[in-house]
């Protein structure tokens, strides 16, 4: 620019006139450049304060393996609308500064070739930074490749062996092992249930296929030094176990072996290990034949499925959607703008913590050369006491113990809602964790 004006200046020599108008349209020039430079610098910080700057780059991609139908459908589709719309309004505020957050869905049909194959997706073409797998099934299916790939993997329900990172050094989770919950709910009923008289007594239901089997063994061994009575293990056939909505026509044969459990052992307490379906299905069966038996349910069994079963209990670390706490104004807001007349389940609550956690990680562990998955794993590593406005436990993660937490409310159906009976039970991380 400066060499522009000295030629004008210097070599316009025809007319006063023609040197007049050089320095006119010089000033001009000038006063319009000085304008146009403010205009793009005043341009620049706005895009770089804007949440959509640097959109334009590649996004950071976040890959979920979630089934919509079978036993677990109902809760996977409801988890995956959590993590979609948190995904959306992450980008909204941002993204993971400056970057699009983009989670690659695929729905988990629990077959290991289509399985295989979509693991191989995500990990090869789009080369996604973090996995999440809804069932614990298919996350310990795509182990190897996991520990192959390196790739750190979330789990919306991680079995207590393969928490321990000396092992399983990429497994992760937001919500405490089904072990440590099942540990809070034998806690629960030596200390807080009121039931003083004798030594209370407990049984555990559940089915034939749970991945996560070895925390019954464990559970019952844990229940002795608080005091409380573990009575035989009550497995529910397939037939009842993978009809999705009501009972099939076995259902009188499974209440039968059930009700011979429950009259011999006469348990104070009865813990559901199933889905919200399973588990509502059982208890409209069971309702007529009155079991003298307190109901509590496992976090995957308690739900807003359950909410006409006034009184049954539930060891539930996840907050209902819309309970007020301050973690829950995001999801609300985001509801409101977008579907307004949906309904959602603490599941799609669920999702949308998973979702934060990682996305706290991502921030943590991007450089300008973007983010590695190594770099991610530490800095999942490096969470301590990450606080999510009460919608999930304190998340702590160590390079020792990939437990996010080892706590869980106790939650009540009352007045057909999901309300709080216990502020959070803690078990403590002495126990719990072991090798696979």
């Amino acid at each position: 620019m400066t060499s522009t004006k000295f030629q004008i200046n210097s070599n316009d020599q025809n007319s006063k006139f023609q040197n007049c108008f050089g320095h006119w349209i010089l000033g001009i020039w000038d006063l319009g450049f000085g304008i146009w430079l403010r205009i793009s610098l005043l341009t620049l910080l706005l895009a770089i304060l804007s949440p959509n700057f640097a959109f334009s780059q590649t996004p950071i991609k976040v890959g979920a393996l979630i089934p919509f139908t079978g036993r677990w459908g109902e809760s996977g589709r409801e988890c995956a609308r959590g993590m979609l719309d948190a995904a959306k309004w992450i980008n909204q505020q941002g993204g993971v500064y400056g970057r699009r957050l983009e989670v690659v869905l695929i729905e988990d049909s629990s077959q290991l070739t289509e399985t295989i194959a979509a693991y191989r997706k995500l990990n090869e073409t789009d080369q996604v930074v973090l996995l999440y797998t809804y069932t614990a099934e298919t996350g310990l299916t795509l182990l190897p490749h996991i520990q192959l790939g390196r790739i750190p993997t979330f789990m919306g329900s991680l079995p207590a062996p393969y928490a321990n990172p000396s092992k399983t050094p990429f497994f992760f989770s937001v919500i405490p092992t089904p072990l440590d919950l099942a540990r809070i709910a034998v806690k629960f009923v030596a200390e807080q249930s009121g039931t003083k008289a004798k030594k209370p007594k407990m049984v555990f239901i559940g089915s034939s296929d749970y991945v996560d089997r070895q925390f019954l063994e464990e559970a019952k061994s844990s229940a002795d030094p608080f005091g409380v009575e573990v009575g035989p293990d009550i497995v529910l056939p397939d037939s009842f176990l993978r009809k999705e909505h009501g009972l099939t026509d076995q259902s009188s044969e499974s209440v039968s072996a059930l009700a011979g459990v429950m009259n011999r052992f006469r348990p104070d307490y009865s813990y559901l290990s199933l889905t919200s379906r399973e588990a509502q299905a059982l208890l409209k069966e069971t309702r007529e034949i009155g079991f003298k038996t307190k109901w509590i349910a496992g976090p995957k069994a308690f739900d807003e499925n359950l909410a006409s079963f006034e009184g049954v209990l539930g060891v539930q670390p996840v907050s209902p959607f819309g309970e007020d706490v301050p973690g829950m104004a995001g999801i609300r807001e985001a509801h409101l703008r977008w579907h307004p007349y949906d309904f959602h389940t603490l599941s799609f609550t669920e999702g949308w913590a998973t979702l934060q956690v990682a996305t706290v990680a991502l921030r943590r562990s991007l450089t300008e050369y973007g983010v590695s998955r190594e770099r991610l794993r530490n800095s999942l590593e490096s969470l301590e006491n990450y606080v999510m406005g009460g919608i999930v436990p304190p998340v702590t993660i160590t390079s020792k113990d990939h437990r996010p937490s080892t706590e869980s409310r106790i939650l009540i159906v009352k007045g057909g809602k999901l309300t709080p009976y216990t502020s959070f039970v803690s078990v403590g991380r002495d126990r719990g964790i072991s090798t696979p």
